[in-house]
């Protein structure tokens, strides 16, 4: 397919979550107009609050539930799209998942979006895809944008609801992919547009949307909930999180919608793979967070940029620039928690 070049016009899905404003971000920066889904007028109010700079560039129109049989038609009608980035995902908490709840939604919403596309949104060219790197992790090293992670889906195979929450979200992100994967290999013939998938690590960087509590972030909590922790010996040189900035993972988004030869790329959105240590060093070096672990100084061998066992060559040749590294990015993310009064490292 050709380069969507601005000032095309872009649907985004999820535009006020935590990844979606950073999505919208990038794509206004790029000259591009964004029409982004929210679930309900409030959170769309505060989307045109917080980008209102960039005027009628901006809109949003309310989708309560992506997973809704013809949820998207009307606005794929009238939309008249030049691409289309569908990061939202249920939400769920731990403490409620059921494949009815995570699974069935991601991927009956993905279908939805896509259904309606083939029906009504002849004018779309790209369709690109917020999956997980986790979609593509094997027990083994060598993970690259051809890799599955089949262990999860054998798990949720074997346990069903009972799989737990990891298991359940990570099962959403491969069947919703696969399930995109599908379609358009088997619509080929039918429709006008391609797919890309960005499969990002654990997504971590200061929110730009205006959070009011804890339970509207998920990867930043459990990142630095583990981090708050200390751990043994033995295990601070072992590998902690695969992480990337928000930043990096919006522009990869950005840049898959103006290059050619992103069609068909499942691209790996990872920075870095840092060990507990190479943390707790990133958060201890001046000025230092208090409260942070020590551990064994010194033991962190790793780069701050630089994720052994996967693939993110394609990511890296398109992004044009080196990725944000840990030390910015952790450090960033809990200057912030500490600024809302949140740190889990002074509790």
């Amino acid at each position: 397919m050709p380069a969507i070049s601005p000032p095309a016009k872009i649907l985004l899905t999820g535009a006020s979550g935590y990844l979606g404003t950073y999505v919208v971000k990038d794509l206004l920066k790029r000259s591009y107009i964004v029409v982004g889904t929210v679930r309900s007028a409030s959170k769309g109010d505060e989307l045109i609050k917080l980008f209102s700079q960039y005027g009628d560039r901006i809109s949003y129109v309310i989708v309560e539930d992506m997973a809704a049989p013809n949820a998207f038609d009307p606005i794929i009608k009238e939309g008249n799209f030049d691409g289309v980035a569908h990061t939202a995902s249920p939400i769920s908490h731990s403490s409620g998942s059921t494949p009815d709840t995570i699974i069935r939604p991601a991927v009956d919403g993905t279908l939805n979006l896509l259904n309606s596309i083939k029906a009504y949104g002849s004018s779309v060219k790209r369709f690109i895809l917020t999956s997980s790197c986790g979609a593509a992790q094997q027990s083994e090293k060598g993970n690259n944008e051809t890799t599955w992670n089949e262990r999860i889906l054998k798990v949720y195979e074997d346990k069903g609801a009972d799989s737990g929450h990891p298991v359940l979200y990570l099962a959403s992100k491969i069947l919703a992919e696969k399930a995109a994967i599908k379609f358009v290999q088997e619509n080929s013939g039918e429709i006008g547009f391609d797919l890309v998938s960005v499969l990002p690590a654990w997504i971590l960087g200061a929110p730009i949307f205006p959070a009011e509590s804890l339970t509207q972030l998920t990867s930043t909590n459990v990142v630095l909930r583990m981090i708050a922790q200390p751990r043994s010996e033995s295990e601070l040189d072992k590998d902690a999180f695969l992480i990337i900035h928000a930043a990096d993972v919006a522009a990869l988004h950005g840049e898959a919608f103006g290059r050619p030869d992103a069609a068909g790329h499942r691209i790996i959105a990872a920075a870095t793979d840092g060990t507990w240590q190479g943390f707790y060093d990133a958060l201890n070096d001046e000025p230092a967070f208090s409260g942070v672990p020590k551990g064994n100084i010194g033991l962190n061998g790793r780069p701050d940029v630089g994720c052994e066992g996967w693939d993110n060559s394609y990511a890296k040749k398109i992004l044009g620039r080196e990725f944000i590294g840990l030390k910015q990015t952790i450090r960033e993310t809990e200057e912030y928690y500490r600024s809302k009064g949140w740190s889990f490292f002074t509790k």
